[in-house]
């Protein structure tokens, strides 16, 4: 799995293999899609980040990435035939549905009033192998946490590339500070440039004048 990031760079995985990089990417699309001019996971690489946190500061999620993606995938192959990147959007969007559960609230509350305590995808008892299930909850609740993450984290940690999910929000980023003008309640502040960490450090050899901060400008 190769990616590039906003300067041209290659990006390479450190802790998952391309096969999980993709499992992983394809959780996270059905999660936070993308397409029809909607930033999704797979535009903003958090797949990336992911990887990235989990061989770092979360490294203590490491097996619930390992195990997990092995049990989804032999979930998805004894009840389809084929792994989870080999389903269809829509069967994917059941499999995210059956362990992390309907999209809205409203829609969770109208499934368990209609009865339907098992997904479409099948229930476990219809395996031939009991199924880890609270393994495969804990996974998704776990890459739809990161996959948040990713989508607004800084830029130099692998996800939110090229400020993608910055700019669906209307934040600007990191500054060195902010003016009283800019401070002020309405000030739209869609209006400053996006800055990321790397901006900040490009600029350390002539950062702004703390004055322009501190005094607004005035003398």
């Amino acid at each position: 799995m190769e990616s590039r990031d906003a300067e041209g760079h290659s990006v390479a995985l450190i802790f998952f293999n391309d096969f999980e990089a993709r499992t992983v990417e394809a959780i996270a699309e059905r999660i936070i899609p993308g397409g029809d001019g909607d930033i999704g996971a797979t535009d903003a690489g958090v797949v990336y980040y992911i990887d990235r946190a989990v061989a770092g500061f979360s490294v203590s999620l490491q097996k619930v990435y390992r195990l997990g993606l092995r049990e989804l995938e032999a979930f998805c192959r004894r009840k389809s035939g084929k792994s989870f990147i080999g389903l269809s959007g829509e069967r994917q969007d059941e499999v995210v549905r059956r362990f992390l559960g309907p999209e809205s609230r409203d829609a969770a509350a109208a499934h368990r009033s209609a009865g339907k305590d098992d997904h479409d995808f099948g229930s476990e008892h219809e395996t031939g192998r009991a199924l880890d299930k609270t393994l495969l909850e804990r996974l998704f609740a776990v890459v739809r946490e990161h996959a948040i993450e990713g989508l607004f984290c800084d830029p130099v940690y692998g996800g939110n590339r090229n400020a993608v999910g910055w700019r669906l929000v209307g934040f600007p980023g990191v500054h060195w500070g902010y003016t009283a003008e800019q401070m002020k309640e309405g000030y739209d502040g869609r209006q400053l440039p996006i800055r990321t960490l790397d901006d900040l450090r490009r600029e350390l050899k002539s950062p702004p004048d703390n004055a322009v901060f501190t005094s607004n400008g005035r003398e």
